[in-house]
């Protein structure tokens, strides 16, 4: 007969006691803790000074909180895999037994075990913890695993949940110290930092450098923490100056830190020296791309001349190794390198930089011509997007053609202008044109490159009303294209030096301009060009007040557009359509053109035409008494007008904010203040916007004496553009004629429902369904992308009924919510905006449920705002199958804290209904029924608990074919006896 398994006591293998406050991921905490009531094995994975044993030690506290059974198992010690069963003896107790082996006697150790074993740092021995992992869960069917690993194990009944960075602030120019309250990331600087300089805070002086701080070191907890630890020696500012050479920087001096985690370098060589050498020579290329890249693009830059697959290949172990990042939308998987792992990878490249920089600049030219053939298509969405997705890899690649080859970077500028236009992005857009028209010799660069950057510089310095630099650039262009003798060229300038003539009120040289471009588009059979043109004659008619000939050209300049595909072009040409429409006497007809303009500009990032359209739909909102809703709209219009540096239109925006102002002296000083930068750029007013203005003035003056009118006059034409942008954003307008709507309130669990003002919008209100489901999923996934909306509420749609149906909807949107939300476009991605409060059961749900130190009181609180599933009662897409079932799950977790702090305070009557719930919520969930059946037994009730049992075994044989754990099955054999011996 065989000796029994010897347990000797224990040694001491806690968790890491950590001397530092744990900050963030309480939400993850909460989810983890709810995964292992219904998974087994969790592996928590993630790159080196991700957190991933921080996380894993406050999940073995809390679970050991509520059960004695927890072991934790260091393994980064270890260096051979024969040691890794002795190291789990070791924290079990298990001494070893002659006869037996060891791996049967820790697994006769577990055997009927319902608690939590974690091994940390496995990824140095990932085989031999797969293989162990395996073979204690076959053996223990109550255990729980959880690892910690820089890559997955790899085997069945696996839950991999990555650790990635603490979460950031939103990427504002400016931000607040308010702006970063909501970042882990900004949480954890800030605790560590205290430790070396105890009165640090973030203040809205410094705001700026703790947030770009925060995201150059990607959110990493370790690095974050080396970064705090600099303060000692550096202000924060030339912490951030060095981030460039993070390697060197970031460092720790304390002297209980294990080696490995005494510098980013030693960190990230743990990682490095386990690759195989294929894989560290492709780690080490990708360093050349910044911010991502495809695997078509790692292919044809890093791969080697190695085939695509095989690149793929090396990629996914990297990615598996949690050295590279990957990211899935709808159509392409991205990948990228955190930036310190990228500076890292760049220190082993050697040699190969010198070529490889080049490749990755050449690439990048031929992407960005490619997306300058396709933004003038139907295609125009993706291939945005595909840019906004590169701006790092462009941005180095314009940075490097600086100074090794300014041909190239010339050629690469001038490919970009029109993404630069679009985007929005003038100022960046000027400074990379600038560069390098300044810096490449005459023989760098062929003529007509050349020729196109200057183009593409002097657009941009138009769209900034830097008219006199503008035609100076167009007028070399033009000479260039003439000598190259390009006629698209020269008509392309000429097309601009047209605009410079409009905006400064120079009409009969704008038309000379119009005419002899059309000429020339309709000579080369050219049909965007003769589309342009024609929207450009349409633009100048209605300035000058010509209504009708404006709509006209307009309209067929729409209709070519939108036969050529392209959507920015049209969207375009239609406002100008609209415009013509409204002020020749019709706003109604012209309301519906904006709407759709409005909803393709936003769609696709394009910020001039959403400034446009705010700013018309302001005036009809003026024309029709609703000044509070046109203040809105304006203060829309100026803020992206401001960003993008037009000052001919801010002008016109501040004279038109001049009429709605409460106060009539700020009425004053806008107009002067507008009057001052028209006279300081050139532009006079139009004759369409010359009527209007008069009238202002007009009103304005009768409401003030002379000494104020010109005391408020004199005060305008003193203040800087910032003063009077602050000035109009923030003065109260007269009251509107109906009141705005600022609160709007969703509940999703049990029965649905939107209200506005108090109010529950009816289908009416929403037009039809799916903008109803379109608000919920926002709601859900906040910064979703048209592509991730599109699959999940159209997933069967076309590219072309995506863009119809997504546009109809979000237009049906936003005329629901009307004043109390707004959906904003920004980075790529769509976002829902309260204006006013915002009451959603599910946020409030959620908070309260992730609140770990909640008490009885707040648990009851948290269980009440969960009346039934989420969107039960209303069909929509499987996109909410999932968040439902994560729902489901942070209830469960509430009842079940609920139930064992109500049972611990021998409170079980009360402890009884929870669990009742729990069952009744989840009928299969045996620790729930195991957890009902000791409140009745507490209470007493042995009948009632016995039956309980009964109805579990029911439930488990009907629908899953199983028998209770053992835990269970002794629980049920004691309270049988009791209730015999009764």
């Amino acid at each position: 007969m065989l000796a029994a398994p010897v347990a000797t006591p224990p040694r001491t293998f806690a968790s890491p006691v950590p001397l530092t406050r744990f900050v963030g991921r309480e939400t993850e905490v909460s989810a983890l803790l709810s995964l292992l009531s219904r998974t087994r094995l969790v592996s928590l994975v993630g790159p080196g000074g991700s957190g991933k044993t921080r996380l894993a030690g406050v999940i073995h506290d809390r679970w050991a909180a509520e059960s004695a059974d927890t072991w934790w198992v260091p393994l980064a010690h270890l260096n051979r895999p024969a040691q890794l069963t002795a190291a789990v003896a070791d924290v079990l107790g298990v001494a070893e037994v002659p006869g037996r082996s060891l791996p049967d006697l820790v697994a006769a150790r577990l055997r009927h075990s319902t608690g939590l074993l974690v091994l940390d740092n496995c990824e140095h021995l990932v085989a031999s913890c797969a293989a162990l992992a395996g073979d204690l869960l076959r053996a223990a069917p109550g255990l729980r695993v959880v690892t910690t690993s820089r890559e997955p194990l790899a085997v069945a009944g696996e839950t991999t949940w990555p650790v990635r960075g603490l979460s950031l602030s939103a990427d504002l120019a400016a931000p607040a110290a308010a702006d970063l309250a909501g970042s882990q990331a900004v949480q954890l600087f800030t605790d560590r930092a205290r430790l070396v300089q105890p009165a640090f805070a973030v203040t809205d002086a410094n705001a700026a450098d703790v947030a770009r701080l925060c995201r150059r070191l990607d959110g990493m907890p370790l690095v974050l923490e080396l970064a705090a630890a600099r303060l000692r020696v550096l202000p924060l500012p030339r912490i951030i100056e060095w981030l460039d050479d993070a390697m060197s920087l970031l460092v720790t001096t304390n002297r209980d830190v294990p080696p490995r985690q005494a510098t980013l370098r030693a960190t990230l060589d743990w990682s490095h020296d386990l690759l195989p050498a294929p894989e560290r020579e492709l780690f080490a290329r990708l360093s050349v791309f910044r911010g991502g890249f495809t695997v078509a693009d790692a292919t044809a830059v890093a791969g080697a001349g190695a085939p695509a697959l095989e690149t793929l290949d090396l990629l996914t172990r990297l990615v598996d190794k949690s050295l590279v990042q990957a990211h899935t939308n709808a159509d392409e998987e991205r990948y990228s390198l955190l930036e310190v792992i990228r500076q890292y990878a760049a220190e082993r490249l050697g040699d190969q930089r010198p070529a490889l920089s080049a490749a990755h600049a050449r690439y990048m030219v031929e992407l960005a011509e490619q997306a300058e053939r396709e933004l003038g298509t139907a295609q125009q969405r993706p291939w945005l997007d595909r840019l906004h997705d590169d701006h790092g890899n462009l941005r180095a690649a314009l940075s490097w053609a600086r100074t090794h080859d300014s041909g190239l970077g010339v050629r690469l500028a001038g490919a970009l202008g029109r993404y630069w236009r679009l985007s929005g992005q003038y100022a960046e857009g000027r400074q990379w044109l600038q560069a390098a028209t300044a810096s490449v010799p005459g023989d760098h660069a062929a003529p007509g490159e050349l020729a196109k950057a200057l183009t593409a510089l002097g657009t941009l310095e138009f769209l900034q009303c830097e008219y006199r630099a503008a035609a100076d650039r167009l007028r070399r262009a033009r000479d260039l294209y003439e000598a190259a003798g390009d006629d698209r060229g020269v008509a392309a300038a000429l097309q601009r030096l047209g605009g410079i003539a409009r905006e400064q009120g120079r009409y009969p040289e704008a038309w000379a301009c119009h005419e002899e471009v059309l000429a020339v588009w309709h000579r080369l059979g050219e049909p965007v060009g003769m589309a342009r043109e024609l929207q450009g004659m349409g633009f100048t008619a209605w300035l000058e007040g010509d209504y009708a000939r404006s709509a006209e050209l307009c309209a067929d300049a729409v209709r070519r557009f939108r036969e050529l595909g392209d959507t920015e072009g049209a969207a375009g040409a239609q406002i100008h359509l609209a415009v013509a429409i409204c002020r020749g006497g019709d706003p109604d007809a012209a309301l519906p053109l904006l709407w759709e303009c409005l909803a393709i500009a936003d769609g696709g990032g394009l910020l001039e035409s959403s400034a446009w359209v705010n700013e018309q739909l302001a005036l009809i909102a003026v024309a029709r008494g609703e000044r509070t809703e046109a203040a809105t709209l304006l203060r829309r219009s100026l803020a992206v007008q401001v960003e993008l540096g037009d000052r001919w239109r801010t002008a016109v925006v501040l004279d038109e904010f001049a009429g709605i102002c409460a106060d009539a002296g700020t009425g004053a000083r806008l107009l002067a203040a507008a009057e001052r930068l028209r006279k300081e750029i050139g532009t006079p007013l139009s004759p369409a916007d010359r009527a209007a203005h008069e009238e202002r003035v007009r009103a304005v003056r009768a409401a003030l004496s002379r000494a104020d009118w010109e005391r408020a006059t004199t005060e305008g034409r003193a203040l800087t553009l910032e003063q009077a942008v602050a000035l109009a954003t923030a003065e109260p307008v007269a009251p509107a004629a109906r009141p705005p709507r600022s609160e709007l309130s969703v509940r999703a669990f049990g029965r649905s429902a939107v209200d506005v003002n108090g109010r529950t919008l009816s289908l009416q209100d929403w037009t039809y369904a799916k903008p109803r489901e379109l608000l919920y999923y926002l709601l859900t996934k906040p910064s979703s992308t048209k592509a991730e909306i599109g699959l999940a509420l159209w997933p069967e749609a076309s590219n072309s009924e995506l863009r119809n149906s997504f546009h109809t909807c979000l237009k049906a949107l936003r005329k629901a919510v009307g004043e109390a939300a707004t959906v904003r476009f920004t980075g790529g991605t769509y976002r829902l905006e309260p204006i006013g409060a915002l009451h959603y059961d599910v946020a409030e749900f959620q908070a309260a449920a992730g609140d770990e130190s909640a008490g009885i009181e707040a648990l009851t609180a948290a269980a009440e705002r969960y009346p039934g599933d989420f969107l039960a009662d209303m069909p929509v897409g499987g996109w909410a199958e999932s968040h439902r079932a994560e729902l489901r799950r942070e209830y469960e977790y509430v009842l079940r804290r609920l139930g064992g702090r109500l049972a611990k305070q021998q409170r079980f009557t009360e402890a009884a209904d929870v669990f009742a719930r729990l069952v009744a919520h989840d009928p299969l969930l045996e620790a729930g029924h195991r957890a009902l059946i000791r409140c009745y037994a507490a209470l007493g009730e042995q009948g009632r608990a016995l039956r309980q049992y009964d109805e579990l075994v029911r439930l488990l044989d009907v629908h899953l074919g199983t028998r209770p754990a053992p835990e269970t099955t002794e629980l049920h054999t004691r309270l049988r006896e009791r209730h015999r011996a009764a």
